[in-house]
């Protein structure tokens, strides 16, 4: 008789002893929150009153600990209003982690719905292309399901799966329950509508095709909406990121160099560049990534290159070029231009170390991947054509590999090359567009390949898919056209931070000299041209960061445009200290 080991989890315990201990008011907690509508719009597959007694034992848990620490501090020969602080700190603690816990369902929804939104156009046009082809709704779901290059549309589908084959229930019925509670209203009605076509024995082609292209029209309203979200942001970093920091700056400036004022602590201004502009600049990537569209899709070589080569560089170069500029010398004699230069190109050897291997990679995939959406919009049109002649759709596409379709024109010819040599279409476009990372022409081909192979690649199929890659192709060049003018506003801005406040400086100083003496000014101008010198470097940098992000959805094209802000921002610095040189 053999006897079989159950393992228990970490998490398995810490359910057991939730539910031991709040078993009783975890039905109370989950019905006054709501908990069952939040986490069955989340898609979280856990009961809601397993999840409350979970956010009680973590409240708990984060009380006692939080108490231990303030016991410590009211025993200590502390400030009584440290004291006071230290006592009051359980309660916000289990106030924070209770609100935290309430908000992750709502957070998790909103996550589920912009992944299948962004991915709805897609869903709608491989639904409509196996409709015409004859696939029916399950098996269509079903290789949806399984395609990685899906990940919103995937995970819907893996549940609508899971719900008829382990739980038995009707294909139409699994897809209602999918839908009826989607925070999507897109996705649901879309679904909904679908399940009623064929409950009421309507046209499901025409059906699919007519909510498809309803899609695809209100994609392109959408990008109003998502054009003004980021002209918003934009502006509220370029209110953060110019005019606060122009008025910071002048402000301190003025205020340490009028005679007779009190001398202005610098770590003001230290913790203002590399302090609260960081953390602005982190708040508008964070919303800006929030508004745009979602794929599957991650750039990992480029991640890899900054990890593997920018980040080892950076570490080695800094102390190198903090050597060999002089800068070391900050330690033995007081602040003078030679100074301010040598940490200005300090601080920009390891941001330039991080951003060179991201920019590397950028360019080589955007130079692989520019223009894609329109010749694979032309592609399949054509596509389409040369198939009404008769050909079956490889011999189709081998016919097409003898035409430009500027970037495409390699992948074609290598899918029809592997054709020739008898491989199926499966393969032959795997093979072509490996090493490619841009998701519209994976998705594209993905929907071209099941249309073929699972559908016999009808012309109606094809004349289908030509119809939404175009819709693609538009909504991908009205995106690119919204978005084009917020790039010139980082450029503008890191221009005047940098220009005019070491401008003031200058300014100030040359008034200062006609009154005190150049060691009494140098002492005061050195330690500021340096913060200031400093802080603009680090704000430019960043600024190309938000650039990018606004102009292509991501921090990677970014790196180009902090490469060039910062060398600009140096280069503004530089001719600025010259007009300081009898001080400096």
């Amino acid at each position: 008789m053999t006897s079989s080991r159950i393992r228990i989890s970490l998490i398995d315990g810490y359910d057991y002893i939730a539910l031991k201990l709040f078993n009783s008011i975890a039905p109370v907690i989950a019905k006054v929150f709501e908990l069952d509508h939040s986490i069955r719009r989340s898609g979280l597959t856990i009961h809601p009153h397993l999840y409350a007694a979970r956010l009680m034992l973590a409240i708990l848990i984060a009380f006692i600990m939080s108490l231990y620490v303030a016991l410590i501090v009211a025993l200590s020969g502390l400030g009584i209003v440290v004291k006071v602080l230290a006592l009051i700190t359980p309660i916000i603690t289990s106030i924070l982690v209770l609100t935290l816990g309430l908000l992750y369902p709502s957070l998790k929804a909103d996550d589920r719905r912009r992944r299948i939104e962004s991915e709805l156009p897609f869903l709608a046009s491989y639904l409509s292309a196996m409709a015409i082809a004859g696939v029916d709704i399950m098996r269509a779901l079903e290789r949806i399901a399984s395609l990685r290059i899906f990940d919103g549309a995937r995970r819907e589908a893996q549940m609508i799966v899971r719900d008829v084959r382990l739980l038995g229930r009707n294909p139409l019925d699994a897809i209602e329950g999918n839908a009826l509670h989607h925070p999507s209203s897109l996705y649901r009605d879309f679904m909904l509508g679908y399940s009623t076509s064929v409950k009421i024995g309507g046209n499901i082609i025409g059906y699919l095709e007519a909510k498809t292209n309803d899609i695809f029209k209100s994609k392109i309203e959408d990008l109003k909406v998502m054009s003004e979200r980021l002209a918003l942001y934009t502006e509220l970093y370029i209110i953060l990121a110019v005019i606060v920091s122009i008025s910071f700056y002048t402000f301190l400036t003025v205020n340490t160099m009028t005679p007779g004022a009190s001398p202005t602590n610098l770590t003001q201004i230290l913790l203002f560049s590399f302090v609260f502009m960081p953390l602005s600049a982190l708040l508008i990537l964070f919303l800006i990534d929030r508004v745009y569209p979602k794929t599957p899709i991650k750039l990992t070589t480029a991640q890899v290159m900054i990890i593997s080569y920018g980040a080892p560089v950076a570490l080695v170069s800094t102390p190198l070029v903090f050597y060999i500029t002089g800068a070391y010398e900050i330690m033995r004699k007081p602040i003078d231009s030679s100074l301010v230069i040598a940490l200005t190109i300090t601080l920009v050897t390891p941001l330039l170390a991080l951003s060179i291997p991201g920019a590397y990679s950028w360019l080589i995939e955007s130079r692989k991947t520019k223009g894609m959406a329109d010749s694979l919009a032309s592609f399949l049109r054509d596509l389409v054509e040369v198939r009404k002649t008769g050909l079956s759709p490889e011999k189709s596409i081998i016919v097409l590999s003898t035409r430009n379709y500027g970037p495409l024109t390699l992948i074609v010819r290598r899918i029809a090359s592997s054709l020739l040599l008898g491989l199926d279409m499966e393969k032959a476009v795997a093979s072509a567009t490996r090493g490619y990372r841009n998701w519209i022409l994976l998705a594209s081909f993905r929907l071209l390949t099941d249309t073929i192979t699972l559908g016999g690649g009808s012309v109606e199929a094809l004349d289908s898919l030509a119809r939404y890659a175009r819709g693609i192709a538009d909504f991908e060049a009205e995106l690119a056209k919204r978005l084009k003018i917020y790039l010139l506003m980082p450029y503008v801005g890191a221009l005047l931070v940098s220009g005019s406040s070491m401008m003031l400086l200058a300014y100030m100083a040359q008034t200062m000299s006609i009154t005190q003496q150049e060691a009494d000014i140098a002492s005061i101008v050195g330690p500021l041209a340096l913060a200031i010198s400093l802080g603009t470097t680090l704000n430019s940098w960043l600024m190309g960061l938000v650039a990018g992000k606004l102009r292509n959805g991501t921090i990677l094209s970014g790196f180009i445009h902090a490469i060039t802000l910062m060398m600009i921002t140096v280069i503004t610095i530089a001719l600025t200290l010259r007009s300081l040189q009898n001080i400096l």
